[in-house]
């Protein structure tokens, strides 16, 4: 584990980047980056944006999503200070990618991929808990369907 605090069912006072844990249907929807593996959609905010802009603009970016029923669920500190809020949302479209992007690839995933960028267990951990995979492996049809579960946990 990477020695991240998660707290869930609240949101910090601040933060340095927002992560979308993005569905279509029953398939968790991630990104290959140029430079890494598989992950969820997600960066740092840009001066001025708020939680949402920031969801919008790196899943519409990274994935060419159009995302339905938004809604922010929690966030996590990383040991080094680093704070990322994150998202839950339902793709409402998937477009093509065009120009030059950090994104490789896009796909959807009946289960989380072995070859994650990040191998800290830190998205099955929020998953989870969140309710967004009914069982070890299969996701949710609506992230919308799961209540925060309050709480918070060092991983």
């Amino acid at each position: 584990m990477n020695g991240a605090t998660v707290h869930l069912g609240s949101l910090p006072a601040s933060h340095d980047s927002v992560v979308v844990l993005l569905v279509s249907g029953r398939h968790l929807v991630m990104v290959r980056h140029r430079d890494r593996a598989w992950e969820f959609p997600g960066g740092h905010a840009e001066p001025g944006e708020d939680i949402e802009a920031t969801a919008r603009r790196e899943a519409w970016e990274e994935a060419g999503a159009e995302l339905a029923g938004l809604r922010a669920v929690g966030y996590y500190v990383l040991p080094n200070g680093h704070t990322t809020v994150v998202t839950c949302a339902q793709a409402a479209a998937l477009h093509p990618l065009t120009g030059e992007h950090e994104t490789v690839e896009v796909r959807a995933f009946d289960t989380l991929p072995s070859d994650l960028s990040f191998t800290d267990g830190l998205y099955a951990y929020l998953l989870t808990e969140l309710g967004l995979l009914n069982g070890p492996d299969t996701p949710r049809s609506d992230p919308g369907e799961a209540p925060p579960a309050a709480g918070t946990t060092t991983l």
